[in-house]
């Protein structure tokens, strides 16, 4: 018995992945060898974007605010403001600094782009809260009497 065997180079031989778009039509297609490198890629940026957050966390607990302010920052800008989990932490740092108009410049740009996605009513409320006790917070920042 011959085996058969076939060439993976020719186009037609390569199994595709379809691509829709939100309306459900095919917008493109990519091979399945695209596609193997498309996630490899994402993966990759994946576990970077995991190690940055574990250094920041570090120099969070060893109060280097600077370094971790930088990190943090580097990666919402990465996420486009919508990865909760950065954003709070950050705000976390500001609260502890006692920036609150950074803080709250920090959430408001957050929910602007949370709030684009249909599924992020809890984060919204979430954002909100965390507004409300920056605004309760900033009308009784600490004012130093002399007696």
């Amino acid at each position: 018995m011959k085996k058969i065997s076939e060439d993976p180079s020719h186009p037609s031989n390569v199994p595709v992945i379809f691509i829709y778009d939100q309306a459900g039509e095919i917008s493109g297609k990519i091979s399945i060898n695209e596609w193997r490198t498309k996630k490899e890629e994402a993966q990759l940026l994946n576990e970077l974007e995991i190690k940055l957050y574990r250094e920041s966390i570090q120099y969070y607990t060893n109060r280097e605010f600077a370094k971790a302010e930088d990190i943090l920052l580097f990666l919402i800008s990465q996420t486009d403001y919508t990865h909760y989990e950065y954003v709070e932490r950050l705000a976390n740092l500001y609260r502890r600094q006692e920036k609150t108009s950074k803080e709250k410049e920090l959430l408001l740009k957050a929910r602007k782009n949370i709030a684009a996605f249909d599924t992020s009513e809890a984060l919204i409320k979430r954002i909100d809260n965390r507004l409300e006790k920056n605004a309760i917070f900033t009308k009784k920042s600490p004012i130093f009497h002399i007696y």
